[in-house]
């Protein structure tokens, strides 16, 4: 890659530290990638990856999901601020769960719980029935049935609590809406005119034979007894058959490169699928509640937070970004145009692996810090 003059190595600490990773099992394979201006500066691989390896993202599922949602916002089909019961009927004890709206769901303000593991349920009603349900339509049906008729953990646009099932009734609202499943949805609207060509759910349905080593394993899955290799991490996603809005897209590091490249044209009126307006109000932050750290699907950095963000130092404020459960992350310096992507397995070596939280960090300011001494 390149150095700086009198061939220095200006990227030689993010290099060393993204190969540490890997030697002391904060994940089992790493791609990482910094660009400026649509220009990649770094891209390089450690451990079990290449750089074209294709990673279960997990939760960067969510800011794929919202800018889908704002292309359909663009073609007249849903409105941030109409009502989810509208699409879903609620079946909540709550009758404050009629007034959630998407950009509630967008910006985790619904009220709604963190996490249920409601595939629990899904296998228990199996065993009970003696029929499946897990992985297909009636498993999906069954966990979208439970969060409708959740109570609130307050009333919606209240508090914030980021919330795995607030995407879920996101991702199945989107589908009622556009009369589509989602990984048809992202293909058509995001991926496919973005050139994103190995970025999607359920990728063993569509990589070649050849091409299964480019899938990342993310380790042993106790619930299915095996490693979960091109299947989605979550449980509560695979219960549902890998297509969600909360998780199961699967993407390369270039593709997510892509994906903020899109975001940046569109923030200046280039976008090739996004206007301007809704790049802009999807990487706003939202004004209720006070203090709320998200925009409409994305994260910001939270320089107070206990050990400091997980995007280091040197992304200010205004810069969006979002972590994935498996271990990957993306962030974007809309100000100077900067993207960094750190994809990992990190839950390879068990879903509490800690490994990555003191890392990350370093290897962003890493980065960063490598683009002053140009």
């Amino acid at each position: 890659m390149p150095g700086t003059p009198g061939g220095r190595d200006r990227f030689r600490e993010a290099r060393e530290l993204l190969k540490r990773g890997a030697v002391e099992r904060a994940y089992q394979a790493a791609v990482l990638l910094l660009a400026r201006n649509e220009e990649i500066l770094f891209h390089e691989s450690a451990g079990e990856a290449r750089l074209s390896s294709i990673f279960d993202i997990s939760s960067l599922t969510k800011p794929l999901v919202a800018s889908f949602f704002y292309l359909l916002v663009q073609q007249g089909r849903m409105s941030p601020g109409g009502k989810v019961s509208e699409i879903l009927p609620s079946r909540s004890p709550d009758p404050a769960f009629s007034g959630i709206t998407f950009l509630h769901l967008l910006s985790h303000t619904s009220g709604l719980p963190s996490y249920r593991p409601f595939y629990r349920d899904v296998r228990e009603a199996e065993e009970k029935e003696g029929r499946k349900m897990w992985g297909i339509a009636e498993g999906h049906d069954r966990i979208v049935g439970a969060l409708l008729s959740l109570p609130l953990e307050s009333p919606p646009g209240t508090a914030f609590v980021y919330s795995d099932l607030g995407f879920i009734l996101l991702g199945r609202a989107m589908e009622a809406a556009s009369f589509t499943t989602l990984d048809r949805l992202l293909r058509r609207e995001l991926s496919g005119p973005l050139g994103m060509r190995d970025t999607g759910y359920l990728p063993l349905l569509a990589v070649s034979e050849c091409e299964t080593g480019r899938l990342i394993s993310t380790g042993h899955s106790e619930e299915r007894g095996r490693e979960t290799v091109g299947e989605v991490d979550d449980e509560n996603a695979a219960a549902m058959g890998g297509v969600a809005g909360h998780a199961g897209i699967f993407s390369t590091a270039h593709d997510l490169f892509l994906f903020a490249r899109e975001i940046l044209r569109a923030r200046r009126g280039e976008g090739r699928v996004l206007s301007r307006r809704m790049a802009e109000e999807m990487t706003t932050k939202v004004s209720a509640p006070p203090g709320c750290p998200r925009t409409p699907g994305w994260d910001t950095p939270t320089p107070g937070s206990p050990g400091g963000s997980q995007a280091g130092r040197h992304f200010p404020e205004g810069s969006v970004g979002h972590l994935g459960w498996t271990g990957c992350s993306l962030w974007i310096d809309l100000s100077r145009e900067i993207t960094c992507v750190l994809l990992t397995n990190r839950v390879y070596y068990g879903q509490q692996n800690q490994g990555l939280t003191t890392l990350r960090p370093r290897i962003h300011d890493a980065v960063m810090e490598a683009l002053d001494q140009e």
